[in-house]
């Protein structure tokens, strides 16, 4: 890049003229060290993650670590599923490293940079660095300077930010302070035991780790992981252990409750635009009763930190006004998912449900129902240790042909191969000896750390029914993805697709060459596509526009579809409704964790 066009781009992202651009760019901080933009493959549960990096695959199945990975293998699932997040040097949206961190709910960004060094191992980057602050034409910049080199070896301290695209290596000098307080939120996350906190702050007396545990807890009493109270009382601990830097710890709270209403903000200013396009009562009562609880969140944690509410109680009550207003031209309920498909002209493969009676009975011939709900229960054993157990328990009971769980299963198989599907996973398999094995692992999946850690925030650890949909497997032409908003904006007007040749158990293993489309929403229209090619056309993209379209209203909410084209057919395999994040937020400031909305993560419609 020419000096003429680093300046521009400097100008361009890090200027603060007065009115002349968007407001959001106003506020952007001085860029800081270690902070590298990337693109989102999952947003997990929403939240940043402090973990120590490593380059191992087993180590991080252990559980507690951020594996970092060049792209990712089909191998990785249990590395992935166990690891606070995933950082991948490259890889779009098809990668093994992202189907398989959106597949479990762990957050993951690939930064598309980078030199990978597998005998260290080690990851290199070159971080841009910044001038002092120059005046020009009344426009305040920072002009970029020469690049520094940083390296990201084994037990590194690395904060991976899903929701904002980002990866943060701390400065040495924080590092540990930054990782000691995002373990001790985590460890509150389990426990909800405030005195242990308090004790935590007073143990140690440290200005730093007391504003980084507050900018951890901040955002969770708005996404309601920590109550007002908890949050009031350690706000006094923290500044009473910090002493007279305890301007430093109001400083970290007013950036992350600011940065967390941010999200708030725009979550609930879309909501009138969400309830124009849903399709059922039920979807806009969920839109209502999120948007009060947030507001709800907002005030009580607003309150407890004398910060205020940022005006969210008055978008929740126009949400529930434009909620009224479309509920009378809505039926009750959604229509199936097999129905939205055919609205849009796609089919479904051919498929059979397997209801929860299957599991119920599977529970009861194991005498699981006890161990399930002790464990999912028990607070004493951090969240990854309860998921460990559960699935380890579920893989090694047994589930025979001749037991009416087994029964029920290969009755919707009806012979040869096919793939079942459970809330959180889709599991091929080749016969009918693959077909309960690949049963008991979809039901696995469903408490993997992301679905439990969901439904534990939702007050139902256990409360899981184990329904499966089982379908054929088909030939396919060629077979893809695609996102109904931009999974880096959250954004209406852009579809993103990425396609593989073949069926779309290729390209869900996550090995298959992939091409990327980005589409214009309304009309379809190719604005990225291949030079040469192409597998898709240009009236089969308009069909899967129209389908991204369909999928999202009758969703209520941005949507992953798998689809494939077998022929003139456009079949849709599965529709995974996605938490849509904020709009860009300041990206330079290791004191702003961002939240999550109130349902978080993935969860799949079948």
């Amino acid at each position: 890049m020419s000096a003429a066009a680093s300046r521009l781009f400097a100008l361009l992202l890090l200027a603060a003229p007065a009115g002349a651009l968007d407001a959001r760019l106003s506020a952007l901080p001085d860029p800081e060290p270690g902070d590298f933009p990337g693109l989102i493959l999952s947003w997990g549960p929403g939240r940043p993650v402090c973990a120590r990096a490593t380059f191992d695959r087993a180590k991080a199945a252990a559980g507690g670590w951020t594996l970092v990975v060049d792209a990712g293998a089909p191998a990785d699932e249990d590395a992935v599923r166990l690891s606070e997040a995933v950082l991948a040097r490259r890889g779009g949206l098809a990668s093994p490293a992202g189907i398989l961190a959106r597949r479990h709910s762990v957050p993951a960004v690939a930064l598309g940079r980078g030199v990978w060094d597998a005998s260290g191992p080690s990851l290199t980057l070159e971080e841009t660095t910044f001038g002092a602050p120059v005046v020009e034409d009344g426009v305040a910049l920072r002009p970029a300077g020469p690049p520094r080199e940083r390296v990201l070896r084994e037990g590194d301290v690395v904060c991976v930010d899903a929701a904002a695209g980002r990866v943060v290596l701390p400065p040495p000098e924080e590092a540990e302070a930054r990782l000691s307080a995002a373990e001790a939120a985590r460890a509150y996350d389990g426990l909800r035991d405030e005195l242990s906190l308090e004790r935590w702050l007073t143990g140690a007396p440290d200005p730093a780790r007391a504003a980084f545990l507050m900018a951890e807890l901040a955002p969770r009493a708005l996404e309601g992981g920590a109550s007002a109270e908890d949050l009031a009382r350690l706000d006094r601990a923290a500044r009473s252990a910090s002493g007279a830097s305890s301007a430093l710890v109001a400083k970290a709270e007013a950036r992350a409750w600011d940065r967390a209403l941010r999200r708030a903000r725009a979550e609930l200013a879309a909501c009138p635009a969400e309830a124009a396009d849903a399709p059922s009562a039920d979807v806009l009562d969920r839109l209502a009763s999120d948007a009060k609880s947030l507001a709800a969140r907002a005030s009580a944690g607003g309150h407890a930190l004398a910060l205020g509410d940022g005006g969210l109680p008055a978008l929740a009550r126009a949400c529930a006004s434009a909620a009224a207003s479309r509920r009378r031209a809505v039926p009750a309920a959604a229509p199936t998912l097999d129905a939205a498909a055919r609205a849009a002209g796609a089919d479904r493969p051919q498929a059979a449900d397997v209801g929860p009676e299957a599991w119920s009975s599977f529970v009861a011939d194991n005498g699981l129902r006890e161990y399930l709900s002790d464990t999912s229960g028990d607070i004493s054993l951090p969240l990854r240790a309860r998921s460990e157990r559960l699935r380890a328990r579920v893989l090694s009971s047994r589930l025979d042909p001749t037991s009416e769980a087994g029964r029920l299963i290969a009755a919707a198989a009806g012979g040869g191969p096919c793939v079942v599907s459970g809330a959180d996973a889709s599991i091929p398999a080749s016969d009918a000896r693959a077909l309960l094995v690949a049963a008991k692992a979809a039901w696995a999946a469903s408490w993997d750390p992301g679905p439990l850690g969901a439904r534990l925030r939702a007050g139902r650890g256990a409360d899981y029914d184990g329904r499966l949909r089982v379908e054929k497997a088909a030939f396919a032409d060629v077979s893809g993805l695609a996102f109904s908003r931009d999974p880096v904006s959250g954004r209406r007007g852009r579809i993103l697709v990425e396609a593989a040749a073949g069926g779309a158990d290729v390209l869900l293993s996550g090995g298959a060459e992939t091409q990327h489309y980005a589409l214009e929403a309304l009309s379809g229209r190719a604005l990225q596509a291949p030079d040469s090619g192409a597998l898709l056309s240009a009236e089969q993209l308009k069909r899967v526009a129209r389908l991204a379209r369909a999928l999202d209203a009758w969703q209520g909410g941005a949507v992953e579809a798998a689809f494939s084209f077998a022929g003139g057919r456009l079949l849709v395999l599965h529709a995974r409704a996605l938490t849509p994040p904020a709009p860009p937020q300041p990206l330079n400031d290791p004191l702003s964790p961002r939240p999550s909305a109130e349902a978080l993560g993935i969860k799949s419609v079948h």
